[in-house]
């Protein structure tokens, strides 16, 4: 056998475990995607004030979200234990906050993907707002501001957002 005709034979074999390795070396099914990590989320906030608090002196905004659909078309939050609808996105404005109920707490219903809590305030009166609010995630505290004052004319404005670790 000459050099050349052996040459071709090596490079023949070698072309061929390069094909049955790409051909072969991976299945064509597709590894299973990860779970994805999930979190329980439970936000308390409490706002007093000594005169009213207008509509648009707070808005409280909570929302949840999974990497995948499974929130749609079912509840995602409770509002003092009260499971609400299929709303994924949570709202209180200030004048909630006048009543008998001056705290609420939202907590998701199932553990989800990721959450985010925005709390604004924007005082318009003419006596001070207080802010006291926490957020627990898997049951530990993440979040905590006791007795922010809010004086008139000045506002507060924060987002939150909580993801499993």
């Amino acid at each position: 056998m000459g050099i050349k005709k052996v040459k071709n034979i090596v490079w023949g074999l070698c072309l061929a475990a390069i094909a049955s390795f790409t051909f072969t070396g991976c299945s064509k099914k597709n590894d299973p995607a990860p779970e994805e990590k999930k979190v329980a989320v439970k936000f308390t906030v409490t706002a007093t004030s000594a005169g009213v608090i207008d509509e648009t002196d707070i808005t409280i905004q909570a929302a949840a979200a999974n990497g995948d659909a499974s929130q749609y078309g079912a509840p995602v939050w409770k509002i003092n234990g009260v499971t609400q609808n299929n709303e994924d996105n949570i709202f209180l404005k200030g004048n909630q906050f006048n009543g008998s109920t001056k705290t609420y707490v939202l907590e998701t219903v199932k553990p989800f993907g990721m959450a985010t809590i925005g709390v604004e305030c924007t005082n318009r009166g003419t006596t001070p707002i207080t802010l006291t609010f926490n957020t627990q995630v898997d049951g530990k505290v993440q979040t905590n501001v006791e007795n922010l004052k809010v004086m008139p004319g000045e506002g507060y404005d924060k987002q939150f957002t909580y993801t499993a670790n």
